[in-house]
């Protein structure tokens, strides 16, 4: 049988008529002989019965209880059908037993089935988009409708592990949060890496609605009282909860500093895990909380030396009537443009391969060395929350069939390790802020000899010098301030080759999710 394709969430599906009986059209004796059979064979009949596919609704709010334990007493803390939420100790609780009374449970069998979305990371970024505020309110109380909404999104939505992997990265010795999704005033995704045994300082949220979807692998969420005067956090553990990637009741979760802090850790001394954090507004900074009960220190969620965009840009210091220049997203289109009149057919309407013509390098030079990015654009591309302290921030923002645009974003001293793109591939280059080192190497066995160097200077534009036998590294200049660069890449590139002293790697080049809206 085939699933349902109808969208709404009440949907059902009958074959054959209610319960399995016959259609009211049919004759009575037909009825009749249908219903004998039933009763003399109910096994038979159970084997042989049309199946039935069906979408419940939901039901009601209060159906899994979770324990929170503490000192005095034992709370039920309502978490409803959509899931239960981080610090729910400090809403209303819905009973309060003694420790001996019984938990309430409902059977498995009783939850609803809730088929999945099927969604990658650009799909699920333009669902965020469509349910979450335009404009939040950082600080604003919790807003249980768009909770219950965006949390079941996230609860049915499944993620292809090929997709997400291509963002995670796992550091020794704590916890690594990787950008995968960014709307500019509106909220940020973030891939949280968790190691073995890693776990967060106890922190508040700036006032951000805080969604959590597991990816994989387990988490422990201990839950923490606000202080007197929202200073401190009370150092007694008042609450645990486990979220687990492998139950679709448990793989979801909520935060908010109505409901108090919290710190999160992976309890499992043998597999890492990986969480999805939605934050809403975005924030830059939060209040870390030492175990003790001490004074709270704000501390930064996000790379300290990205580059301003008033900095970078003045759109005051234009002449009057001088249209503004061209944007990455008009860029984006012109090499779209370039695409087609260049006369590529897509395979579907030809028989052979596509083989498009190689476009002019000085035409591409051209248009590339006009470009600015717009100061929405150093928002959503080049951001404080852009920037790694691990490594180089590359990302695809436009790929067609014949060119592939990319934002790398570098942190002081950071680089890109040796790498060739393929003979046959042409690279353009502009520096949009900061300053690179380029380095090609001796083709041949003795690869590891520089054999030429050069500079790219901020708002410099170049295209590099093909060929398969060169290896090449690119690195910031500079010790101490940030840079970003645009690549183009003709035919388009998803993948970099890497050649290291264990052979040949590839990674992949991952694509920022509502790059250009």
């Amino acid at each position: 049988l085939k699933p349902s394709n109808t969208p709404a969430p009440f949907a059902r599906r009958h074959f054959g008529g209610p319960s399995g009986c016959p259609r009211p059209s049919m004759a009575p004796a037909a009825v009749m002989q249908r219903a004998s059979r039933a009763l003399a064979a109910p096994a038979l009949r159970r084997s042989h019965a049309p199946a039935r596919a069906v979408v419940r609704p939901p039901a009601p709010v209060s159906l899994v209880a979770r324990r929170c334990r503490s000192s005095s007493a034992t709370h039920e803390v309502d978490v409803g059908h959509r899931g239960r939420r981080f610090g729910s100790l400090a809403m209303e609780p819905v009973a309060t037993t003694t420790p001996s009374a019984p938990l309430k449970r409902v059977a498995p069998e009783a939850v609803e089935d809730l088929s999945p979305f099927c969604l990658d990371l650009r799909g699920l970024n333009e669902r965020l988009r469509a349910e979450l505020p335009a404009k939040p309110v950082r600080g604003a109380p919790i807003d249980q409708e768009v909770v219950d909404r965006v949390s079941d999104i996230l609860r049915r939505t499944k993620l292809n592990p090929r997709e997400w992997k291509q963002h995670a990265v796992f550091r020794r010795g704590r916890y690594t949060r990787n950008i995968v999704g960014y709307s500019p005033g509106q909220y940020i995704a973030l891939l949280l890496c968790w190691g073995r045994g890693q776990q967060s300082p106890i922190h508040d949220h700036s006032g951000a609605h805080c969604f959590v979807k597991m990816l994989t692998g387990r988490l422990k969420e201990e839950q923490f009282a606000w202080a007197p005067g929202r200073q401190a956090a009370d150092p007694k553990v008042i609450c645990e909860a486990i979220l687990d990637a492998s139950v679709q009741a448990d793989s979801v979760a909520f935060a908010h500093d109505d409901t108090g802090l919290h710190r999160v850790s992976n309890p499992d001394g043998e597999e890492v895990a990986v969480s999805l954090h939605i934050y809403s507004p975005p924030f830059e900074d939060c209040l870390v909380f030492p175990p003790t009960g001490g004074a709270a220190k704000r501390a930064p969620m996000v790379s300290i030396n990205a580059p301003c965009p008033h900095l970078t840009q003045d759109p005051s210091s234009r002449p009057t009537g001088v249209p503004p220049p061209p944007s990455l997203s008009d860029l984006c289109k012109s090499l779209t443009r370039i695409g087609t009149e260049l006369g590529w057919q897509p395979p579907t309407e030809q028989r052979t391969a596509p083989s498009p013509t190689p476009p002019d390098p000085f035409a591409i030079l051209d248009a590339m060395g006009t470009v600015e990015m717009t100061p929405m654009e150093w928002a959503s591309l080049a951001g404080p929350a852009h920037f790694s302290e691990f490594h180089c921030t590359q990302n695809l923002i436009h790929c067609d069939d014949h060119f592939s645009v990319m934002v790398s974003c570098w942190s002081p001293g950071q680089k890109i390790s040796p790498h060739h793109i393929g003979g046959d591939r042409k690279e353009w280059v502009k520096v949009m802020h900061g300053s690179l080192t380029y380095q090609e190497f001796s083709p041949g066995l003795f690869w590891g000899e520089v054999d030429r160097e050069s500079c790219l200077p901020e708002g410099s534009s170049t295209v590099l010098r093909e060929g398969s036998a060169r290896t090449r590294a690119v690195a910031n200049a500079s010790d101490t301030a940030s840079a970003v660069s645009v690549h183009i890449f003709s035919p388009p590139l998803t993948q970099f080759t890497f050649r290291t002293d264990k052979g040949i790697e590839r990674k992949c080049v991952p694509m920022l999710a509502g790059a250009l809206g």
